[in-house]
């Protein structure tokens, strides 16, 4: 039975009437949503580029799509984002779309304390955020919000966020649901395509009918696509995935020992698309790699979450090989819809160094698998 801490009764209501919330088997198919809706119109051109000669990568020729799919980045900011704003957002965009990049993901923050309360500045007051909107569309590509809690001084990640009493539990549902409430009418103002209600909160799941009243409400002011990340060995404790539009993965999946063969790594990711497809199945919505990303390191393949960065040529050519495979492997699965590299910070950052997709050898695999000549 789900956790709960106590959900209004006018929000139960809603969830069990007004969403009419069936299982996939009974439900009837939902008209395209949001980045769905956006990728199906892109579904001839994909068809044509498909056919075109495909730039080489290390593995032989790119993978390509043979259905509308995101070629996405994550723009991310060493403070709250008030550089999404700023010319050099707008140099970054330009980049990124000369290496084949269709949508850019920004992850607007909200303050996390001890005792639940989330702390946040209006998305209306936050002129950069518009201003971000204006540059994507500007070079013709799609935006996907995926908010964020700052968890730091408090927790040690957002994983880690959760509560020892019902009065904190009740806290962070109130002041969160405010956050997420916020972000949608700003998406929904703006023509955001594509929104995430949360991430990475993997010791709030449990509480079913606080989220599925969450995502209920958002649905109210916001009619784009929907989406959750969960941290790649939590998705399976998500029990709402059907009161979204797809299924959020935050890809830092263990991938293979340090020296793994080429072909131990190619086993590996055909057992996490076997994984990810069967959710997929089970849920009858389509997989978002919400986040992927590698450092440079030797043990990339190890514990891909990890930040640690090394120069060396053999931590180069290791990271080098596993962006190639992700790419190839993740292109030729129907039922992922979309990818999301970590991450790009334009202009200069010292918190560039690690997972920087600036690093030449990511903007080429960029280039060869996603480039206009691919």
């Amino acid at each position: 039975m789900p956790n709960s801490l106590g959900t209004p009764p006018r929000l139960l209501h809603r969830l069990r009437v007004g969403s009419r919330l069936v299982p996939a088997a009974r439900r009837p198919p939902r008209a395209p949503c949001g980045l769905a809706a956006l990728l199906a119109l892109a579904a001839s051109a994909s068809a044509r580029a498909s056919e075109a000669p495909t730039a080489a990568s290390s593995s032989g020729e790119a993978a390509k799509p043979d259905r509308p799919f995101a070629r996405g980045v994550v723009v991310s900011c060493p403070g709250y984002g008030e550089i999404w704003g700023s010319e050099a957002m707008v140099e970054a965009v330009r980049e990124l779309k000369q290496l084949g990049v269709q949508w850019i993901q920004i992850h607007p923050y909200a303050r996390i304390d001890r005792d639940g309360r989330v702390g946040f500045r209006p998305a209306a007051e936050r002129g950069y955020l518009e201003r971000a909107v204006q540059i994507v569309r500007a070079e013709g590509l799609q935006l996907f919000v995926k908010p964020h809690l700052s968890y730091w001084g408090n927790f040690t990640w957002r994983g880690t966020i959760e509560f020892s009493t019902r009065a904190e539990w009740a806290r962070f549902f109130e002041t969160y649901r405010a956050f997420i409430l916020d972000q949608a009418r700003f998406a929904q103002r703006h023509g955001v395509p594509a929104l995430a209600v949360g991430t990475e909160l993997e010791r709030t799941v449990q509480f079913e009918a606080e989220w599925r009243a969450i995502i209920a409400d958002v649905r109210e002011v916001y009619d784009g696509h929907l989406t959750y990340a969960a941290n790649w060995d939590g998705v399976d404790r998500v029990r709402f995935w059907e009161a979204l539009d797809s299924i959020g993965v935050q890809a830092y999946f263990p991938v293979g020992e340090r020296d793994a063969s080429r072909e131990a790594l190619d086993a590996r990711w055909s057992s996490i698309l076997a994984e990810l497809r069967g959710y997929s199945e089970r849920w009858d919505r389509p997989i978002v790699l919400a986040e992927i990303g590698y450092t440079r390191s030797v043990d990339a393949a190890v514990r891909p979450w990890e930040a640690e960065r090394q120069s060396t040529p053999e931590a180069v050519r290791i990271r080098t090989a596993l962006g190639d495979l992700a790419l190839e492997h993740t292109a030729k699965a129907p039922f992922i819809l979309g990818v999301f590299w970590w991450k790009w910070i334009p202009g200069w950052s010292w918190f560039q160094r690690d997972f920087s997709m600036r690093d030449p050898e990511m903007k080429a695999l960029l280039k060869a698998h996603w480039g206009e000549s691919s």
